[in-house]
């Protein structure tokens, strides 16, 4: 009866350091995870930023564009 109650008890040790290494590894990755989540949202941000950088000089591109077009046909009109 002795046997089998070391026995019991070596299993639930087993299985509470188990436990314990999973708790373990769970505070791990949660903050793993919180950190990616910053990072994703700081990627996030910074790509916002990009796309309306880009869309500015797209439109100062196609402005300046215009204008050169207008330039063109002022002079094909006056002959040169």
């Amino acid at each position: 009866m002795t046997d089998k109650f070391k026995l019991l008890e070596e299993k639930v040790g087993k299985v509470l350091q188990k436990l314990q290494v999973f708790n373990d590894e769970n505070v791990s990755l949660r903050q793993e995870n919180a950190s990616l989540k910053d990072e994703l949202a700081n990627l996030k941000q910074e790509f916002k930023q990009f796309r309306l950088e880009q869309n500015d000089q797209a439109e100062l591109v196609k402005s300046k564009l215009a204008t050169l077009l207008g330039r063109i046909e002022e002079l094909e009109k006056i002959g040169l």
